[in-house]
């Protein structure tokens, strides 16, 4: 075991700390004696509905015991699970109940006289980490976390009351960045307000507009490649999958990146540009959309199946107004979704999706407030963007014993 040297804080004499190694202070335990209330009612955890970085649970699935499958263990609340397939998409939850989760998740069992789980949270979640398990991994589809490396990893281990204070200053670092997020979505849902002020509800048509099909409003309906591709980080390629499309935007901060043989394949069939809509047209988060932006990225962004690329016409359908509508219609879309386990919308049902369609003048004066508004917003997200830097820089001084 190792040891790390740190100034006290009257500036006199140095401070030992230990190292410690991941698997001492923090090994793989399962829950083995579940206490179940109610067997056709279990928390069921799954990749697909943790949000990288953060670690928050999207939707919380309850299913019966016996649906789970055998590629599965218990955790509670005393657990830190940590995603071993893709690390740098930094998936690690910290669970506040009992329930059933992949074995994707590894149930760490931090030693609670030693270790504090929310200090083992942002430790696992701090760019340093990340950055330096990401080298570790193995598999090129399908990259895994080296659990050999993970649990020899050595973690600096403070005093236990050492850790709770710098959990606690990370907490409210996160709680800032929390709030930034929460004034983005509040100008999202104002503009959804003056979209019904306007239009009113597309559903009911109280209006009267004319209504068409999407597939006569459109020059293309397409989806992204059916199949995997390999991963080839620092390539400049972007793969976006339904994970990437949030909060009407394409973040590209943690997106997949393949190589140009492979996007090319891929571009050559939806030809994105500018001013086009993407959709998540599967699983969970089917409904959300966003507005392709005229940037430097835009020309090297392709799709996976999970996401369909929708091309309005000009003369027909502004992209905002078309992007309000579908905000406003994410249930209908789940409703003619095929499939009971997983919601598929098929290219077909899009195309007969049907469309309110107000004079184009009208539709531009939405766009200008949109535009407007999200001049606002992307403001918002630029200071977002330095609050996640200063969390960041906050972080790599707490796990440097620094803070």
């Amino acid at each position: 075991m190792g040891a790390w040297m740190r100034r006290n804080d009257a500036g006199g004499d140095a401070v030992s700390w230990p190292l410690v190694s991941l698997g001492e202070v923090a090994p793989s335990k399962p829950l083995k004696t579940p206490e179940i209330v109610d067997e056709n009612s279990v928390w069921q955890l799954n990749l697909d509905k943790v949000e990288s970085h953060s670690g928050v649970v999207t939707e919380k699935v309850y299913a019966s015991v016996q649906s789970a499958g055998s590629s599965t263990h218990w955790f509670d609340e005393r657990h830190v699970l940590y995603s071993k397939l893709r690390p740098y998409l930094n998936k690690v939850v910290l669970p506040e109940e009992q329930g059933l989760a992949t074995t994707e998740l590894v149930p760490l069992f931090p030693d609670k006289d030693r270790l504090d789980r929310k200090y083992l949270t942002y430790y696992l979640r701090s760019n340093s980490f990340v950055n330096w398990i990401s080298d570790q991994v193995a598999g090129a589809k399908m990259p895994r976390v080296s659990m050999k490396v993970f649990w020899e990893h050595q973690i600096l281990l403070p005093p236990l009351e050492e850790q709770k204070r710098i959990a606690a200053i990370l907490d409210k670092a996160d709680c800032v960045r929390r709030k930034r997020q929460q004034a983005i979505d509040l100008a999202d849902d104002f503009l959804r307000s003056v979209f019904l002020d306007m239009f009113g509800d597309p559903l009911v048509n109280s209006k009267k507009w004319q209504v068409q099909n999407l597939g006569e409003l459109t020059t293309k309906i397409t989806d992204g490649k059916h199949g995997d591709c390999e991963d080839e980080v620092g390539s400049g390629y972007y793969f976006i999958s339904a994970k990437d499309v949030n909060h009407g935007r394409i973040n590209y901060e943690n997106t997949r990146q393949i190589n140009k043989k492979e996007f090319d394949e891929v571009h050559r069939r939806t030809d994105l540009q500018a001013g086009d809509l993407v959709m998540v047209n599967t699983g969970a988060t089917i409904g959300r959309v966003a507005i392709v932006m005229d940037d430097e990225k835009t020309c090297k962004t392709t799709f996976q199946k999970s996401v369909a690329i929708i091309k309005p016409k000009g003369d027909l359908l502004n992209s905002n107004f078309l992007k309000y509508i579908f905000l406003l219609r994410v249930k209908d879309f789940a409703s003619v979704g095929s499939g009971s386990a997983i919601k598929n919308l098929l290219l077909s049902k899009m195309r007969e999706f049907p469309i309110i369609v107000p004079p184009m003048e009208l539709q531009r004066k939405f766009d200008r407030v949109v535009s407007h508004i999200e001049s606002s917003s992307i403001r918002d997200s630029a200071d977002s963007e330095l609050n996640d830097e200063l969390f960041s820089s906050l972080s790599q001084k707490a796990f440097a014993g620094v803070l």
